[in-house]
């Protein structure tokens, strides 16, 4: 854990999801949470909040007597065939996107952010943190990892007048390629929520995208939280001959 200045229970819950789809079928038990507090080095208080979050994000049910199961709802999202672009829909929208970076900075990778990016833990990246906005109502806030040896000297300025990818691009040859996304249904952690300017807690959608550049280099990990009374995602389905649900 450790990997976004978040509350020990928020990076568990974290853990716990990617554990849960990787390693546990749906109706599957967890472990006690005396196992669980081990297993992840915290308190079994850490553990307690991080489940009953998980709890009321409808991830896990619990069985009195029994135990704390797998929902099938954290198994097998629906895929998004084409990646999102927040720029580009408010456009579509017919809204003006604005990008505001909060912050920009040398960080150390942890565990996780190296495991998404193919790096040793402890790499020296940027983080750089965003808040995005349409016709002046914030949006969305999206945290991204780039490697530092890759990007030297990347600055806040350029970034937030010319945009991370054209950055990227004409400064470093390094043209986004490919892109990969996970979408899930989240709770926004405090310090977003008053930066989206929504009540505590709120609900909101979670997206976490990988891209790569030339030779399937990584060159990005983003990490962002989106009001979910703002956004709506639509997918379409074809359905092939003889297909049943």
């Amino acid at each position: 854990m450790d990997y976004s200045n978040q509350p020990l229970h928020e990076q568990l819950v974290t853990d716990l999801r990617k554990d849960m789809c990787e390693t546990m079928p749906p109706d599957s038990q967890l472990p006690a949470e005396r196992e669980l507090a081990k297993r992840y080095g915290v308190s079994r208080n850490t553990v307690r909040a991080a489940l009953a979050k998980l709890e009321m994000m409808g991830l896990i049910y619990r069985h009195r007597g029994k135990g704390t199961f797998v929902s099938p709802a954290v198994v097998n999202p629906t895929n998004l065939a084409e990646t999102y672009s927040f720029t580009n829909q408010m456009l579509e929208e017919g809204k003006k996107p604005y990008s505001k970076v909060i912050s920009l900075q040398n960080v150390a990778a942890s565990a996780y952010i190296a495991e998404q990016m193919g790096i040793p833990k402890g790499t020296p990246t940027y983080e750089l943190k965003r808040l995005r906005s349409a016709d002046d109502v914030p949006m969305m806030v999206e945290r991204t990892f780039i490697p530092a040896d890759r990007f030297p000297g990347i600055d806040a300025a350029t970034i937030e007048n010319d945009g991370l990818y054209v950055t990227m691009l004409r400064k470093y040859d390094a043209p986004i390629i490919s892109a990969s996304e996970a979408f899930f249904a989240s709770l926004m952690p405090d310090d977003d929520a008053v930066l989206l300017k929504v009540p505590l807690g709120s609900p909101c959608l979670s997206v976490q995208r990988t891209s790569k550049s030339l030779h399937d280099e990584i060159v990005e990990f983003t990490l962002s939280l989106a009001r979910a009374d703002q956004f709506i995602y639509r997918a379409q389905h074809h359905v092939q001959n003889g297909s049943t649900t």
